[in-house]
C-alpha cells in the first residue's frame, strides 16, 4: 500500500518538530541587555550563548553539555536552575558538574531522563540574566517517518493573566490528552482527555483563576498516540 501526504501535512510535520542543539560545547559571555533580547525583563547585562543575546537552547536527555565561561562573568556566577527569575533559585544539581562556575571555568551538564521539559541558565548574583534550557527525549529516525496528526497553535493571550485559549487540530479521529504542567514537570491541569474528531478546530482554555498557581512560565502538552506537541504558556498577574 503506498502512502501520500499532503504538502500542507509534510509542513506540518517539518515545523512541529522541535530544533536540537546539534553542538554540544558552548561559550557563555556577558553582554548588555538590548532590545533584541528573548525575555520580556532582562537584566542589563545578560548572558550570551555563542554571542547570540540569552538563547533560548534545545537539550536530548541523557546527553552532555558543556558550558565554557568566559569575559566577564567574574560577578555573574552561572547555574542550571528550575527557576526563570534566577538569581539563586531553584538550583538544579542532577547531572550538573560545576554549578556557579565563573570566567576561566566551565560547566557540565549530563541530562538525566528525570528532567523536567523546561530549564533555566542562570546567574546567582543577579535575577533575569539567562534564559531557557528545552529538554527533549532523543528522536530516532522511526520516530522521524512517523507522520504528525496533531497541531497545536500559541496560546492567546499570551502571556496572560486569567484565562488563555489554544486551537488544537488533527486529521484524524484519535484519543488526546491536553495537560498543563509546571516547570518542575508537575501537573496543574488536564484540559482534555479523551477522543476528538479529526478535520476542524478544538479549543481549550485554561482558566488560573482558580487555581493556587505563581506566576511564570507553564507548559501545555498535547498527545496522541506517539505525537507529542508542546506550548509554552506564562502567566503574569
Amino acid at each position: 500500500m503506498t502512502i501520500r501526504y499532503s504538502l500542507a501535512a509534510l509542513l506540518i510535520l517539518l515545523f512541529a518538530l522541535p530544533t536540537v542543539q546539534a553542538q554540544q560545547t558552548f561559550a557563555v559571555t556577558v553582554i548588555g541587555s538590548t532590545g533584541d533580547n528573548p525575555r520580556p525583563d532582562p537584566w542589563p547585562v545578560v548572558y550570551a550563548i555563542d554571542g547570540v543575546e540569552s538563547d533560548a537552547l534545545t537539550l536530548v536527555r541523557g546527553e552532555t553539555y558543556t558550558f565554557e565561561i568566559g569575559a566577564g562573568a567574574n560577578s555573574h556566577p552561572f547555574y542550571i536552575s528550575t527557576s526563570e527569575v534566577g538569581g539563586g533559585a531553584g538550583v538544579w544539581t542532577e547531572g550538573v558538574t560545576g554549578n556557579f562556575a565563573t570566567t576561566g571555568q566551565t560547566l557540565t551538564f549530563t541530562v538525566p531522563m528525570t528532567a523536567p521539559d523546561l530549564l533555566y541558565y542562570e546567574c546567582s548574583n543577579h535575577p533575569r540574566m539567562g534564559w531557557e534550557l528545552n529538554i527533549i527525549n532523543a528522536v530516532s529516525n522511526e520516530d522521524e517517518a512517523q507522520p504528525v496528526a496533531l497541531s497545536l497553535g500559541a496560546a492567546y493571550p499570551n502571556p496572560f493573566d486569567a484565562r488563555t485559549r489554544l486551537d488544537l487540530t488533527l486529521d484524524r479521529a484519535q484519543e488526546v490528552t491536553v495537560v498543563v504542567f509546571d516547570v518542575a514537570g508537575r501537573r496543574v491541569a488536564t484540559l482534555h482527555e479523551g477522543m476528538l474528531a479529526g478535520g476542524q478546530v478544538h479549543t481549550f482554555a485554561f482558566d488560573a483563576t482558580e487555581l493556587d498557581l505563581a506566576d511564570g512560565t507553564y507548559l501545555v502538552r498535547a498527545t496522541a498516540g506517539d505525537t507529542v506537541v508542546e506550548r509554552r504558556i506564562t502567566l503574569v498577574r
